[in-house]
């Protein structure tokens, strides 16, 4: 392999190029529904375990809008020995074209990451033969012993889909343990300046994962799957104290339940407070995990907004889907952040199989109803790798053979005896106009406006959001 000027190999981390705004990291992707975009998670946990070793560059295509052509350009200029890719099931047929290209020009290592190849890479590899390795647990370093060639050996890697000797060999997750430990990542080698979320309030912005996997077990999430595991307070604490050293302002947690370890949370926020970090941040919970006296810790720690997911104001579809909670148990706890002082974002599914027009405009009253200060109102898609996948072929509500799909901007790709396509998206541009316009929800969120940043975030993901009536084409 080749060497930099440091004598270490050279490992490029990559957010391909993309005709859209491909939102690419933990096992998911979409098109943002406006201009925002944060920093991918998965690049961001790997930075750590690999500039230990290398000369690590990244390069975010998407964030920076650069154009294939000129992409390519400049990864053949910098020749990496390895390339580890995002991809997701919005662009993947896209991405591993412009990865073969990559592979053509430069002869580098290629390997990916995503959800499609979490569940479908060895199926993948067989069809695209310039893929070197896929990474299927980013909270690993395991990925080095491929670099250094350990692949090639009699004993099988853990974590990774790989070839050895022509031969791919499938990989699973090993998920040993209840906790897990990563190296500082580098978060100062992303550009962090060009990234912002609709609910932040300052910048910069980084992305931050403190547990992986989820305890819960809801048909239509890719994480439910995967084992729940977590970050020990210390290792958490040092990542946090370099954020600040680096002039970091805000932090997006990207767990897929925070929250779910009470103790460590609260214990959390205490040694947050005790240091006194000046870090903001914005986290994902349940409403069934959160109590008062988490909530105020969080408030006091700098969490302004948290993320929801309520699905819909059926209660026989979120039991149906096994979310498990409760209308009231959504009210309570929407009620609770505001008497605390936390903003809310809740997240609604729309279209799920046994859906109608009556209960997705139910479920807009509901948004309403719990005045909630974001609302984010998705088609449902068949996540690989999930339950309502498996559920939606064997219905024919959906065709297998849509290579892409997103929840946000692209068509529903769902269609059941109830609801068709075209009603779908007509439902959602309906929800999506009939909540943000509602005068009571603009005063609402006019008057709370507390920086120039959220000042700025209202006004530009607010005009994208309502002009996103069309649905965006995915490549192919």
């Amino acid at each position: 392999m080749r060497q930099g000027e440091s004598g270490r190999k050279r490992v490029l981390l990559l957010n391909p190029p993309g005709d859209q705004l491909y939102l690419r990291d933990q096992y998911c992707s979409s098109v943002s529904k406006a201009s925002y975009y944060w920093p991918p998670i998965d690049l961001i946990m790997l930075s750590g375990f690999l500039a230990e070793r290398y000369e690590v560059r990244v390069l975010d295509a998407i964030i920076r809008r650069m154009p294939r052509e000129r992409c390519l350009a400049e990864i053949e200029a910098w020749r990496p020995d390895v390339v580890i890719f995002l991809t997701g099931i919005a662009s993947w047929p896209a991405d591993l074209d412009f990865t073969r290209r990559i592979k053509e020009r430069t002869g580098a290592l290629i390997i990916g990451i995503g959800g499609i190849l979490l569940y479908e890479g060895a199926s993948l590899m067989e069809a695209y033969d310039h893929l070197d390795a896929i990474i299927l647990d980013f909270t690993t370093g395991d990925v080095v012993d491929f670099i250094e060639g350990a692949g090639d050996g009699e004993t099988e890697l853990p974590n990774l889909s790989y070839r050895r000797d022509g031969h791919v060999v499938p990989g699973r997750r090993r998920e040993e343990g209840r906790t897990f430990v990563v190296p500082v990542p580098r978060h100062e080698m992303f550009d962090l300046r060009r990234y912002r979320v609709p609910h932040g309030r300052r910048r910069p912005l980084t992305s931050v994962l403190l547990s992986d996997g989820c305890p819960y077990s809801c048909s239509f999430c890719v994480a439910s799957p995967m084992r729940y595991r977590y970050r020990p307070l210390d290792n958490i604490m040092a990542e946090f104290e370099h954020l600040a050293s680096i002039g970091v302002k805000e932090m997006f947690l990207k767990d897929f339940t925070f929250g779910v370890r009470r103790d460590l949370t609260i214990e959390m926020c205490e040694e947050m407070i005790r240091r006194k970090l000046d870090l903001t941040w914005i986290a994902s919970c349940r409403v069934d995990t959160v109590d008062r006296e988490m909530l105020e810790a969080m408030k006091r720690a700098g969490c302004h907004t948290i993320q929801f997911g309520v699905e819909s104001a059926d209660e026989g579809l979120l039991q149906q889907y096994h979310k498990k909670i409760t209308l009231d148990q959504t009210r309570r706890t929407f009620e609770l952040c505001r008497e605390v002082g936390i903003r809310t974002l809740a997240h609604f599914i729309l279209g799920l199989p046994g859906e109608t027009r009556e209960s997705i405009m139910r479920t807009v009253a509901y948004a309403k109803e719990l005045k909630c200060d974001y609302a984010s109102f998705n088609v449902v898609i068949p996540q690989v790798g999930t339950d309502l996948r498996r559920l939606v072929i064997e219905k024919g509500y959906y065709k297998p053979d849509v290579q892409t799909f997103d929840s946000g901007r692209s068509f529903p790709v769902v269609e059941t005896e109830k609801l068709s396509r075209d009603e779908l998206w007509e439902y959602r541009n309906r929800a999506i106009r009939s909540f943000y316009l509602d005068p009571k929800y603009i005063w609402r969120r006019v008057i709370g406006v507390r920086t120039w940043t959220e000042f700025r975030n209202l006004v530009e993901n607010g005009i994208a959001l309502l002009m996103g009536d069309s649905p965006v084409i995915l490549e192919s």
